[in-house]
């Protein structure tokens, strides 16, 4: 186990350097993996929640799209997904974003983004709580979460809309 911590952000190098015709993670689900030192953190994301990237205003983030933007999202994401405890915000370090292509269309659309990175030093006894704000352009969007600390065997699930944006985890 400790071989996986100390190599994780190898392991994602690695990951995402291969092209791969599968999703990483379903879409509009993600997990937060707690350990001793924080909270690793995986996301998928719809595209649809970056649309003020798509340039040629077709309802469609291109893969060239996305990398015009990038800076842009990248910093959306920084800001709209984060840990709270009290009075204090913890934003994700680390942060990746993997485009992934639709099975469905033509391979040049992206229907969603896997956000990837790590929550430093949070404690999860003291009112922990996960907050995204990213949901589409469906008024009925969800994401689904899973908490896991598998260490203390503590596990719990947890949906998130638009009108209930945040969760306290365990």
């Amino acid at each position: 186990m400790t071989y996986f911590k100390n190599h994780f952000w190898c392991i994602c190098f690695l990951v995402f350097s291969v092209s791969a015709n599968a999703h990483l993670m379903v879409a509009e689900r993600g997990t937060l993996n707690f350990d001793e030192t924080g909270v690793y953190t995986v996301i998928s994301l719809s595209a649809s929640n970056f649309l003020a990237a798509d340039t040629d205003k077709d309802r469609h983030l291109s893969f060239t799209e996305f990398k015009q933007a990038k800076e842009t999202i990248f910093k959306q994401v920084l800001a709209g997904i984060y840990m709270q405890q009290g009075e204090q915000i913890q934003y994700l370090e680390g942060l990746m974003l993997s485009p992934q292509a639709s099975h469905h269309g033509n391979g040049r659309e992206i229907d969603q983004i896997i956000v990837m990175g790590k929550f430093i030093n949070v404690d999860h006894t003291k009112n922990l709580s996960f907050h995204n704000v990213f949901y589409g352009d469906n008024a009925l969007s969800s994401v689904e979460i899973t908490a896991k600390y598998k260490r203390l065997g503590l596990k719990k699930a947890f949906v998130l809309t638009s009108k209930k944006q945040g969760e306290r985890v365990f």
